[in-house]
């Protein structure tokens, strides 16, 4: 499975494909990242994507802020699509499937700040 890879890795490869997604603003973080920070006194590389190893593959959650005016049902089925052909294509990894939580709505500027953030 992704013996050779690390979650951390695959996680930011989902990341990157989720930013690329037309009508995604910005990665939601939750509580898990929140709690990263402060405990453990440093950020995630990849906020808003969760990673759960199953048998027969790897389940991907990604928590996304869609932009004011998008269609929520077709960005979320580009995001699906995006990390399934990213991590199967980059990582080699089998993906069972891609869950979308939008967690609410934002501005395309903060899609920019993120993604420069994440290219550091």
């Amino acid at each position: 499975m992704s013996e050779s890879i690390p979650n951390e890795i695959i996680a930011v490869c989902a990341m990157n494909a989720t930013l690329e997604t037309t009508g995604v603003c910005d990665m939601a973080t939750g509580l898990t990242d929140s709690l990263s920070k402060s405990i453990l006194g440093r950020e995630r590389l990849a906020k808003g994507i969760r990673i759960s190893e199953e048998r027969d593959g790897l389940c991907v959650d990604v928590y996304i802020h869609v932009c004011y005016n998008a269609n929520i049902p077709i960005v979320a089925w580009d995001v699906q699509n995006n990390v399934m052909d990213k991590l199967e294509t980059i990582a080699d990894v089998p993906v069972l499937k891609v869950n979308i939580h939008v967690q609410g709505v934002g501005f395309e500027q903060k899609k920019e700040e993120q993604v420069s953030r994440a290219a550091k």
